[in-house]
């Protein structure tokens, strides 16, 4: 049987497509690791079954309704919303409630780790390291620096790499460098210091 007759590419349409948009999104934007979604067949037609149910009275409105006949446009414009935007829209909208303070008293914060839940913000800082043998290094973490999401292992790039005084504080910008990987393997601590001042280099 050809896979792609009619009907079953209408039902994959109609069950399967709203609800893999959704769990796609969702994963975009908020990574859970390891996920297989050859075993999530269930949970797709589960999400595509909650996108219709926001939509049951239009839907019941436009089929039972002559909006086909007299204003085909409507018609093919609110099944692309029912299809698309809608199980894009969802997964954002859920991330944006999940993610505010008040609501993680309900439900826990979508974002499994802290190092995630931090980078996400973007903020620019001063850091320290400090490695698994005690040996610190020191930078800025800036619009050029970059720091690994899940699920990929922690790692950080910082734009500029500063050298340390005798009490583990930033010194002064090393020259002749483009700033400095350091790897989650060694890391046993950050630090980050708000950006106040910039530290005076020689």
């Amino acid at each position: 049987m050809d896979i792609w007759e009619k009907s079953k590419l209408l039902i994959f349409v109609l069950f399967v497509m709203p609800g893999f948009i959704s769990m796609k999104i969702y994963d975009v934007f908020q990574s859970r690791p390891g996920q297989d979604y050859s075993k999530t067949l269930i949970d797709v037609v589960a999400y595509s079954c909650i996108n219709y149910s926001f939509l049951l009275i239009p839907i019941y409105y436009v089929e039972t309704s002559s909006v086909m006949v007299n204003h085909p446009v409507y018609y093919y414009l609110f099944y692309l919303f029912t299809f698309f935007i809608l199980p894009i829209a969802l997964p954002l909208l859920l991330i944006l409630i999940r993610t505010r303070r008040w609501f993680t008293h309900y439900m826990p914060h979508p974002t499994g780790r802290p190092w995630d839940y931090y980078f996400r913000q973007g903020k620019k800082c001063w850091v320290i390291v400090t490695l698994k043998s005690g040996k610190k290094y020191g930078g800025r973490y800036d619009s050029e620096s970059f720091a690994s999401s899940s699920p990929e292992p922690e790692q950080i790039y910082l734009e500029q790499h500063w050298a340390l005084d005798v009490d583990g504080d930033l010194d002064h910008k090393l020259s002749d460098t483009l700033g400095i990987i350091i790897l989650t393997s060694e890391i046993e601590s950050i630090e980050f210091i708000e950006i106040t001042s910039t530290p005076v280099t020689p």
